[in-house]
């Protein structure tokens, strides 16, 4: 995981090197690797406030941890809304259209495949809470046998 500082840094270098690719005379299809790297940015931003801290144990205050991830996400969110308007101003709306639909639709997909994935999880440690329950049944009704059979033997008559 990358620190919000490093992910809006990405983030600027990319909304800048496809700026200027568009500029000169480039499609921005040709882009790749930079919108790659502004939504991968984007993204990191999203998570980096709370999984960088549980890794390190840094104790940053309640304000000072929202502050910075609302405004790293705030920052993200102006560069791709300038990013939208550029490529609309010159001409490529439909492929910021195309973008976000296969971005929902890749979302959704990821979503689909952690729910699938929370549900074997919750399956395997029933059946693995079941197999447990059943060996320790046996286990007992074993042991009531045993001594229901020994007090017999050791009752019978001799």
């Amino acid at each position: 995981m990358i620190e919000i500082a490093v992910a809006l840094a990405t983030a600027q270098a990319a909304v800048a090197g496809i700026k200027q690719a568009i500029q000169v005379g480039k499609d921005a299809k040709d882009c790749l690797g930079d919108f790659m790297k502004l939504f991968d940015a984007q993204d990191a931003v999203q998570k980096a406030s709370t999984d960088e801290r549980a890794k390190k144990g840094e104790q940053k205050s309640a304000m000072s941890e929202a502050l910075e991830s609302v405004i790293a996400a705030k920052q993200i969110r102006e560069m791709t809304e300038d990013l939208k308007q550029y490529l609309i101003w010159s001409g490529q709306a439909d492929l910021w259209e195309e973008i976000q639909r296969e971005r929902n639709a890749v979302i959704a997909r990821r979503k689909a495949e952690e729910l699938a994935e929370q549900r074997r999880r919750e399956e395997a440690l029933r059946k693995k809470k079941e197999r447990a329950l059943i060996a320790m049944v046996i286990a007992v009704g074993g042991i009531i046998l045993f001594n229901i059979v020994r007090y017999i033997i050791s009752a019978w008559p001799q």
